[in-house]
């Protein structure tokens, strides 16, 4: 007899020494395992370590699974296996939890297919070619994303082929497809330029301005996240150009020499008038629930003060600190907790962003609850620049507080270093308690040194220590909840107040 159940959680059983697959690998592994079965007549392994035998027969459920896998249509191979289990034929001597054989109770080992992502830039050139597909004036019509994708020639084939394996992306851009013409606020209207990052587009033009002409950004993204640009048309790009040509003059000429950033809020209330009369539009991508497409509007009040931004609460830290002998410390993310309006609560994750060179930790809010999205990185150059001129954390000194770097680690470790770090974690402790492996953080530290000298091993920890005790400063200063808040809303870019341009995130 066979059985059919719906699998739930991975089996507690499994053996520590095995690997097995999770149900997004479908797309990834789905071919190699159909080959590899269908050479050994209906012969794998599980997870328990044994060698059994599947039905593969015309009625069989893994029959089902190979026809979607062959013609790439992975997400009816998974939803088949998320529900039902292959049939197992032998050995008649078996667990009863054998009588059928889950996809998650296939052991992974001997399968070696190339891992598959698709990149940002690939994800915005598909949002993009999907945008004009629905709002242009110049392009063929789909029916649906499938027909698009499979169309000869297509576009998004030649952007990224092996999209049908990447389930959730996929129906990430089907839902795009399908709901962007009704998602309230969406810019529907007909665009005739589409050009993303190209020479000549506008992306490129804005980028260049904000980063070298003026140079008051590291990067185009710490002013305005837009990932793509509707453009109306070339004569209308030109006719916002060259306003912005105007504004460049005045800054090199020294109209702005007192104030620097007067530029950028001419450039963001251009941008606005822009936004509304949909000839230029800003657009954030994220990725979506695949449920409902969401659609909102960043920096584009009247007035600056008509933008209301409530401050977060503090709510609590997680900093892990532990040491092992062998492995240096080993946690590589902490978090602030915040609570938004009492209502969402979100997290600050400090973390490594690193392999095997030193480098700095970064900042990004994720949602800890039921908040519904993750709301992007903060701009460190920008936290930087309030530090240094409002926080004046440490006197005369003030202007030596910045956010932790790696290049800013010493490379050796002496009596003076050990004081600092020892007065570091006296003022964390002062002002928030003892956090795991805190106690023993300056003992560790010098071992580490003298084991390993300044690396990866040590460096993240570091970092993430001295970020918390910059919150524990703040916290004595009474501009923790004002240094959260600003956090908050640079990771999300909002805030005309701060600069930030105009834009729509679609997510």
């Amino acid at each position: 007899m066979s059985r059919v159940r719906v699998p739930s959680i991975p089996p507690l059983h499994i053996n520590s020494g095995m690997s097995t697959f999770s149900y997004d690998k479908v797309g990834q592994y789905g071919n190699e395992v159909v080959t590899y079965i269908e050479k050994n007549k209906g012969v794998i392994k599980a997870n328990d370590g044994q060698k059994y035998t599947i039905a593969i027969d015309n009625k069989s459920t893994f029959n089902t699974f190979a026809k979607y896998v062959k013609t790439q249509n992975f997400i009816a191979a998974e939803k088949l296996v998320r529900e039902k289990e292959f049939e197992v034929l032998e050995p008649d001597e078996r667990k009863k939890k054998y009588v059928a054989l889950g996809w998650t109770e296939i052991e992974k080992s001997v399968f070696s297919s190339k891992s598959i992502k698709i990149d940002t830039k690939q994800q915005e050139k598909i949002t993009l070619l999907i945008i004009k597909n629905v709002l242009g004036d110049d392009t063929k019509t789909w029916k649906s994303f499938d027909e698009m994708f499979n169309a000869p020639n297509s576009n998004i084939k030649k952007i990224f082929p092996d999209l049908p394996k990447l389930t959730t992306w996929y129906d990430h851009f089907d839902l795009q497809f399908r709901q962007i013409t009704g998602t309230p606020k969406f810019p529907n209207s007909s665009y005739g330029v589409y050009l993303y990052d190209d020479p000549g587009s506008f992306m490129d033009y804005i980028s260049e301005l904000v980063t070298e002409k003026l140079g008051l950004y590291s990067k185009k993204d710490s002013w305005d996240p837009a990932d793509i640009w509707l453009v109306k048309s070339k004569d209308v790009q030109e006719k916002y150009t060259d306003k912005f040509d105007k504004i460049l003059d005045k800054f090199t000429e020294g109209f702005y020499a007192k104030n620097k950033f007067r530029s950028i809020k001419e450039i963001n209330a251009i941008l606005k008038e822009a936004y509304f009369k949909k000839d230029i539009v800003g657009i954030s991508l994220k990725k979506s629930n695949m449920k409902t497409l969401k659609y909102t509007e960043f920096n584009l009040q009247a007035n600056v003060n008509d933008q209301k931004l409530p401050d977060v609460a503090f709510d609590s830290i997680d900093l892990d600190v532990s040491y092992d002998d062998k492995k240096g410390f080993i946690s590589k993310t902490s978090y602030v907790n915040v609570m938004d309006n009492d209502k969402d609560s979100y997290k600050l994750a400090f973390k490594s962003n690193t392999g095997e060179k030193i480098g700095n930790i970064t900042y990004e809010f994720l949602p800890s609850s039921n908040a519904s999205a993750f709301l992007g990185k903060v701009p460190k150059d920008q936290l930087q620049r309030w530090l240094v001129e409002q926080i004046k954390l440490l006197g005369e000194d003030a202007a030596n507080v910045y956010m932790p770097q790696g290049s800013k680690l010493t490379k050796t470790y002496n009596d003076k270093i050990k004081k600092s770090w020892v007065n570091k974690v006296d003022t964390i402790k002062k002002n928030f308690g003892d956090f795991t492996g805190l106690n023993d953080f300056v003992e560790n530290l010098e071992k580490s040194y003298k084991d390993f000298g300044l690396s990866v091993k040590n460096a993240s920890a570091m970092q993430m220590v001295d970020f918390t005790w910059i919150l524990a400063k703040l916290q004595e200063n009474k501009n923790l909840t004002k240094f959260l808040t600003l956090s908050y809303y640079f990771a999300q870019k909002k805030g005309q107040i701060y600069n930030f341009g105009p834009f729509g995130k679609l997510y």
